[in-house]
Order: C-alpha cells, then structure tokens, then sequence
C-alpha cells in the first residue's frame, strides 16, 4: 500500500463517522417534524427550500445565466407558503410577478434583452428544481394519513441512498455512471433499490397501507431516487462545480450542501405526489 493510500484511508473513515453522526441527529429530527406538520413543518421545509435555490443559483456563478436570488428566494418562499396554504394563486401570482421583475431589474442591469430571458429562466428553474418538489411533500402531508406518506418518501429515498451508499463500499465494482459520478457503482444501486424496497415495504405493512398499488409506487421510487442524484451530478458537471453549497453554511456536515442531501428526495417526492393524485392511493 503506497503513503498516499495509507493517508487516504483515516480521511475516508473520518467522512463516515461524520455522515453517521449528523445523520443520527438530523433523520430522526426530520421524521418527528414530518410527522407533527403545522407551521413547523412548513418553516423548516421553507427554509431547506432557500438555501437549496441559493446553492442551485450559485452553481451558476460567474456565468451570464446565474438565476436572481433577490426575486427566487421570494418565489420559493410564495410556493411553500402556497401549498401549505393550499392557495395555487399565491404562487402562480409569485412566479408571475418574479419573473416579470428579474426581466426589468436584469435588463436594468445589462440592457440585453437575450441575457435578461436567460437569467429569468434559470431563476425559474431554481424554483422548479427545488421549491416545487419541497412544496409537493407539504401537499403529501396535508392527504388522508399525509403523515405515514410523507414519512413514506422520506424512508424510502434515504433508505435507498443508505443502502447503495453501503452496498457500493462493501461490494461496488462496475461503474454505474464513470462519466457523472465516478463513485457509484452498479452494485450499489442494486443494494440500493432492494433495500429501499425493503424498509418501504415494511412500513407501509406496519400501518396497513401495503397494496398493489401502493407497491408499484415503492417499486419504482428507488429507480427515480437514483435517477435524481444523478441528474444533480449532471448539473455540477455541466457547471463545472464538485459540490452544491453556500459557504460558511454546513448545516449537514459530511453530506456536503442541502442539494447534494435532498437530490434524490427532489425527484422521488414529485414522482409520489402526481403517482397519488392519479391513482388516489391515499384516499
């Protein structure tokens, strides 16, 4: 074993002592907030969903598109308030007048009608990456039993991140994405997606919610979970950045920014809101 490998390896295990330790703390924190609902719920998903929009603002930095902070932080606050409101025209009003204001404050800026639509469109598309999807599990909660499906997303997306995490250190060989994350491996995602199956089962069996349809919804969320970190990995490439954060922020330590920990979720949580409108799963 060479020096620089047998340096390598206190750093690793340091990294996992701090993911275990924040993740002992934050999840059972996460699933008590999820399970209480109310205003609570509401400001903590708020604020996760701010610092998200920053840190996908910032991913842009330096470049002509980089999204407005100054009108998406707002929008993002309209559209939490909104779906715990249950009040669509707040933030279809948000998302109107943000718009028309990043236009006129960046053509102000820059007097480039072409720029200004970019920088209006990535600022929208922060919101919709990020805020919509947080406000969809406001909405989950708010469904007959909201508590059990809400908790639902949540067990699943982070079981399946937990399993493949482990799965990938113990038995990962062959590369699931070498070109948008070098890490993860086939295997892991395997162990990943029969684990997340697994505890979700078992939870939906726990609270009598176990059914045909419900575990085609479990059966399909590990693949979306998947799929959603690897289209933020394809997001940091894109923009040539190794992490999403906002610096001199780690609220989550070793999990880097609050995008790189909810990537999955982002995904999975949309993927179950239009899954349970449509089948009514929950009714």
């Amino acid at each position: 074993m060479s020096t620089s490998e047998q340096s390598d390896k206190p750093a690793r295990f340091s990294n996992l002592t701090l993911r275990l330790m924040t993740a002992a703390v934050a999840l059972p924190i996460a699933l008590l907030i999820a399970y209480l609902d109310g205003w609570l719920m509401a400001i903590v998903v708020g604020s996760i969903a701010v610092i998200g929009v920053v840190e996908f603002y910032l991913l842009e930095q330096g470049r002509q598109v980089q999204g407005s902070s100054m009108t998406g932080i707002p929008m993002t606050v309209a559209v939490i308030v909104g779906f715990f409101l249950r009040l669509d025209m707040l933030w279809i009003a948000a998302l109107v007048l943000g718009a028309v204001t990043t236009f006129l404050l960046e053509m102000m800026r820059h007097h480039d009608v072409r720029r200004s639509l970019w920088q209006v469109g990535s600022t929208l598309a922060g919101v919709l990456y990020v805020a919509f999807p947080l406000g969809f599990l406001i909405a989950i909660r708010k469904l007959p039993d909201g508590w059990v499906w809400a908790l639902l997303v949540l067990i699943i997306t982070w079981g399946t991140d937990t399993f493949a995490y482990f799965g990938g250190r113990l038995w990962g060989r062959r590369k699931l994405a070498p070109k948008l994350s070098p890490k993860k491996t086939v295997e892991g995602a395997a162990v990943g997606v029969v684990g997340g199956i697994a505890v979700a089962a078992l939870w939906l069996l726990i609270h009598n919610q176990l059914s045909t349809v419900s575990f085609i919804l479990i059966a399909i969320c590990p693949f979306v979970a998947i799929i959603g970190d690897l289209a933020e990995s394809a997001i940091k490439r894109f923009f040539k950045v190794k992490d999403s954060h906002i610096a001199g922020l780690d609220i989550l330590p070793g999990h880097g920014g609050v995008l790189d920990r909810i990537d999955s979720l982002l995904f999975v949580v949309t993927f179950c809101y239009f899954y349970m409108l449509l089948t009514r799963v929950s009714a």
